[in-house]
């Protein structure tokens, strides 16, 4: 499929998708479910009502014909979560929208421009007890190609994963891990050799619950 086919899918299944998230969303079922088992809450870290208010981007755009997104490698030098896979985003400043605060992380973080980048929508909000930040996390989209330039202080490395790979109920899997002395059972998505676990495979579970009945839309055209 190529040409005027190509784009018309494309356009189809963004409007698609944008529609979805206009709904009401699988919401903390389907983030529980790649969540870690005991949620471990270290003494001292903030509340919910205290927490930090932050901002994530899923950002799609074609990667050979695949619809793709981000996910970064933290670098081991910033103060939460160093060496973890994550979506772009990052702490809201002053009182931004936060909207503009995911636009203006990636953007930091990777190099791409909020020019050219379109929003969709916003999942359901995460809280992180261990980092003490609350989490919205936004979908957008963008025509055309990338360019990137990661910000080496906080990303080490940056992955494109393309969307058949999260929506592929084969690359999840679990192991147990201590983490802080307690026995946690930690689902994951395994995109190759990247396990992506954590806060951000809760959000990516949300994703895919959302994605999939689109995603179908668009094989179908």
């Amino acid at each position: 499929m190529g040409g005027e086919s190509a784009i018309a899918v494309a356009l189809s299944f963004i409007e698609e998708l944008r529609s979805r998230l206009a709904l009401p969303l699988p919401g903390v079922t389907a983030q529980a479910r790649m969540a870690p088992q005991p949620r471990t809450v270290p003494p001292l870290m903030k509340t919910e009502e205290e927490a930090v208010p932050s901002a994530v981007l899923i950002l799609l755009f074609r990667k050979d014909g695949n619809w793709s997104f981000f996910l970064t490698e933290r670098s081991h030098s910033v103060e939460y979560h160093p060496g973890q896979l994550s979506l772009p985003g990052g702490a809201q400043e002053d009182d931004e929208p936060l909207e503009t605060t995911a636009l203006r992380e990636t953007e930091e973080e990777i190099g791409v421009s909020p020019g050219v980048v379109t929003l969709l929508g916003e999942l359901t909000t995460l809280f992180i007890p261990v980092s003490g930040f609350r989490v919205h996390p936004f979908v957008g989209w963008s025509n055309g190609e990338l360019e990137t330039a990661i910000d080496e202080t906080e990303v080490a490395a940056l992955h494109a994963i393309e969307m058949s790979a999260l929506l592929n109920d084969s690359l999840v899997g679990r192991e147990l891990r201590t983490i802080r002395g307690v026995d946690v059972d930690v689902p994951f998505f395994h995109f190759g050799e990247l396990k992506v676990w954590g806060a951000t495979a809760a959000i990516l579970s949300e994703c895919k619950d959302v994605f999939a009945d689109c995603f179908e839309l668009e094989k179908m055209l």
